[in-house]
């Protein structure tokens, strides 16, 4: 059997052109296999593998070559923090995704926000988010995939927030009967064009339902810009997260209908990332 040590090498090597990552994917799929941190497998590199952990390993291996995301194959994925239980039916939660969590987090601190929709939530990720960092909000999840909900149930009761989160399944507001302080959402964006552009460990693994904003990407965009104002209290704020060229048509909905101080935020890259608004009444 191979040691901790050879088994990173070669699974690295072995998932070289599968993953542009390969040594960081070996060592989260064998961290998962031993259940252990960065630290044990450091400390004990000579220690080898049971048979048992090294058809595990292999099996993990083969579905990484065959490009199934690292994420769906532990079944997990580490987002602001903390761990999210991820399938097949929800998007793996990425770090762009963060800042739209750290905006809502300073729209909490700004305005005393207290009731927070995460619409098209998915996994659950940005709503629980804002749930743990902040003890006095209640969240409402909502999402129209009853699996993706299944997931977002489990990530609050893993995480002990269940009595502060709402599980509602709704076509955008189709269900949603409540008035919010603040909605947030990571709506489909991706257009027809772009969908056919893909990697192949999205286009082929990740839910397309989570993914498809219509031909131009801003289907979702329009509908709730369209309706938010009838969900949103009053000097309640609305923030999305949106594709990198997306900034001027979101901004310029919101404006539309609305909503005032709007304008957007770039990510580390310096890529347009996030919109927000806030809907303040007219004087």
């Amino acid at each position: 059997m191979n040691s901790i040590r050879e088994a990173l090498r070669k699974g690295a090597a072995r998932i070289r052109e599968a993953s542009g990552t390969p040594a960081l994917d070996a060592r989260v799929l064998l961290k998962h296999v031993l259940k252990k941190d960065d630290t044990y497998l450091l400390v004990h590199g000579d220690e080898s593998l049971s048979k048992e952990e090294q058809d595990l390993y292999e099996l993990f291996l083969q579905k990484r070559e065959q490009g199934m995301p690292v994420a769906y194959i532990t079944g997990s994925k580490e987002f602001m923090g903390m761990v999210f239980r991820v399938n097949e039916h929800t998007l793996i939660p990425r770090p762009d995704t963060e800042i739209a969590v750290t905006e809502a987090l300073e729209a909490i601190r700004s305005h005393g926000y207290r009731k927070v929709l995460d619409l098209c939530c998915g996994s659950g990720a940005i709503g629980l988010s804002i749930a743990a960092s902040f003890e006095f909000t209640n969240v409402t999840l909502s999402d129209i995939n009853k699996e993706a909900l299944d997931v977002a149930r489990e990530n609050a009761v893993r995480l002990g927030l269940e009595e502060r989160v709402r599980i509602v399944c709704s076509d955008l507001f189709s269900s949603i009967e409540d008035s919010y302080d603040l909605i947030v959402s990571n709506p489909p964006y991706i257009s027809g064009e772009d969908m056919r552009k893909l990697e192949k460990t999205v286009r082929d693994y990740e839910p397309h339902l989570a993914l498809y904003g219509g031909d131009s990407g801003l289907d979702f965009y329009r509908s709730i810009t369209q309706q938010a104002s009838s969900y949103l209290r009053e000097n309640g704020m609305l923030i999305f997260e949106i594709g990198y060229d997306q900034s001027s048509e979101v901004e310029k909905m919101m404006k539309e209908y609305g909503f005032k101080n709007v304008h957007t935020i770039k990510d580390f890259s310096g890529l347009s990332r996030v919109v927000s608004g806030l809907l303040i009444p007219e004087t």
